[in-house]
């Protein structure tokens, strides 16, 4: 669906620049970027899940047979001393449980977001084809032609502020639950080595370690994506930090050709599903999760 939208708003964008309604290009640098697969945080969510449930019939079923225990033993010095750990065993799990139900949660809400923006794309993408078939129409008469392309400018601005719009609230939404993951982690592991126990802290180092180069690959991969849908749009970026980055020449054209480029590298990576510099090159997953560096 996202792939079919970026071919009908690019075929649109064409169509209306021709017209003479240039405006409708920027969406396609938009429609570009929003190639996502829901399908993969679902998937997690749903892993998530049922660890959720399995923790969760774990403490049910360790809660049921304690309570079950009788005898003068366990009401001896030894079995209070049990009875403590087991409920320090019980709120871990507890804990544990509560954690993956928001992973969960924030995995599912992930999903559904960005689903919800390709049906958005979509629906830009066929209203630009509406417009676009409406200008066409309205050639066939010089003045019908001018108050048509009038009209589409001014409808395509209004919807290009509302797309801006809706992906500043998608950013708020990614960037939220990215705190909230990062919190989770980080709030477990500072949480343990306050309390003495410093294995969360190398477990925290050696995962990172081990996934390091799909951080590497998955920051160039990001990078690539950024490059190429500034390309398509034609300008160097004029905000946030990349817009920064560019300091005067923020918001200006960028030379002849890159435009050409870029939409060329756009059409390769869409019908092949991938970036086409860093795509081909993803490392390969170790059965433990983790992955080796060139030099392994």
């Amino acid at each position: 669906m996202a792939k079919r939208s970026l071919q009908v708003g690019t075929g649109a964008a064409l169509t209306l620049s021709a017209l003479g309604v240039s405006v409708a290009w920027p969406f396609v640098a938009k429609l570009y970027v929003h190639q996502y697969d829901p399908k993969a945080f679902w998937d997690g969510a749903e892993t998530w899940s049922r660890a959720v449930a399995d923790v969760r019939a774990a403490r049910e079923r360790i809660d049921v047979l304690v309570s079950g225990a009788s005898g003068q033993g366990w009401r001896s010095e030894d079995g209070r001393a049990f009875q403590r750990r087991l409920d320090a065993f019980l709120e871990e799990l507890a804990s544990i449980e509560i954690r993956a139900s928001v992973v969960a949660a924030v995995l599912y809400t992930a999903a559904v977001a960005t689903y919800a923006m390709i049906l958005y794309g979509l629906l830009a993408a066929l209203t630009m084809a509406a417009l676009a078939a409406w200008v066409l129409i309205a050639t066939v008469t010089p003045v019908s032609a001018a108050g048509a392309r009038v009209l589409a400018f001014q409808v395509l601005m209004k919807m290009l502020s509302g797309f801006t719009a809706v992906e500043s609230r998608f950013d708020t939404l990614f960037h939220t639950e990215t705190g909230v993951l990062g919190a989770l982690v980080l709030g477990d592991v500072l949480f343990e080595a306050a309390d003495g126990d410093r294995s969360g802290v190398v477990d925290f180092v050696q995962a990172t370690v081990s996934q390091g180069p799909m951080l590497i690959w998955g920051t160039a991969n990001r990078v690539e994506r950024d490059l190429t849908a500034y390309g398509i749009d034609g300008r160097f970026p004029s905000g946030g930090f990349q817009g920064r980055r560019f300091g005067s020449r923020a918001g200006t054209p960028m030379p002849p050709g890159f435009l050409q480029v870029a939409g060329v590298k756009g059409a390769n990576d869409s019908a092949g599903g991938q970036q086409t510099i860093t795509g081909p090159h993803v490392p390969e997953q170790n059965p433990d999760g983790s992955y080796d560096y060139p030099w392994e």
